[in-house]
């Protein structure tokens, strides 16, 4: 059963936040422009066996789906996106496990799992990276493109979207055709100066210094897809060669994500497994 979503305070901010399953918290963040429904309506993965082994959290970011927003760029920045990730992870965190959470996302989520993990590692027990998008050298490009969809929203507003989403165009079934219909039409219904905010935000952001993430031992599994220039696979070989405890990097087509679903379950239970060792020979 789907568990309902509701709005949660943190700090400035009220988010729809929406948790089921049991054990230690992982958090989830969507793709930028996207939310807990359009994931749900891309159907890329199913998370009822991970809820067995994790009370999965999932929330609306900032700007997003049905959680407030402000028309301030820089609030969308991926290190204060990331400050929103941290508070609803603390918000779940619990004695039991050692106020320690599992953090993960896709696209933009990923970016802003890997930022607040730089921010608070001794919370991270496990960080997922799902379609970690442009960073370094491709990112200026992406940025451009950002920048130009945030001028389009200021003057046109929700029209575009709206448009296209009459339209009768033709869509792939497979997962990336999905969430691009389905992230389409949730613009549709956006409040246009949270989307003109929000890829602003988007436009000012990049990914920390490689030299930083050499410093981060959290254990990190890092799902990418093939032939994606909004997530290109340099990113994910840069993520794999300069984090310091890669598990694993899954490299898919967008027709068969069975291989995610199928590496996300095995690493929660691999990572959950390791938290429960531990605290057995600690109490021996």
């Amino acid at each position: 059963m789907t568990a309902l979503s509701y709005l949660q305070r943190f700090g400035d901010i009220e988010l729809a936040v929406r948790s089921n399953g049991k054990g230690i918290p992982f958090v989830w963040g969507h793709s930028l422009m996207g939310s807990m429904q359009v994931e749900d309506r891309a159907a890329l993965w199913d998370w009822r066996e991970i809820e067995r082994h994790a009370k999965v959290v999932r929330y609306d970011a900032r700007g997003h789906g049905n959680s407030d927003g402000s028309y301030n760029s820089e609030d969308y920045q991926w290190q204060h996106m990331a400050g929103d990730m941290l508070a609803v992870a603390a918000s779940f965190a619990t004695a039991g496990s050692g106020n320690r959470y599992l953090l993960g996302g896709m696209s933009m989520g990923a970016a802003t799992a890997l930022e607040a993990a730089l921010q608070a590692p001794d919370k991270v027990a496990g960080l997922v990276l799902m379609l970690p998008p442009t960073a370094w050298e491709t990112r200026p490009r992406q940025s451009g493109i950002y920048r130009r969809l945030a001028r389009i929203s200021g003057l046109f507003g929700a029209a575009p979207y709206r448009l296209l989403d009459l339209l009768p165009l033709p869509i792939r079934q497979d997962g990336r055709s999905q969430l691009a219909l389905n992230t389409m039409k949730s613009l549709a219904q956006a409040n246009p100066l949270h989307v003109q905010a929000t890829l602003g935000g988007a436009a000012l952001s990049d990914m920390a210094d490689q030299g930083q993430l050499e410093g981060l031992t959290v254990p990190t599994l890092i799902l990418a897809w093939e032939d994606d220039t909004a997530h290109p696979l340099s990113t994910a070989e840069a993520l794999a060669s300069s984090l310091p405890d890669v598990r694993e990097t899954v490299i898919c087509r967008p027709s068969d994500t069975t291989a995610w679903e199928q590496a996300m379950l095995k690493f929660v239970r691999q990572v959950t497994a390791k938290k429960t060792r531990r605290k057995k020979s600690a109490v021996a």
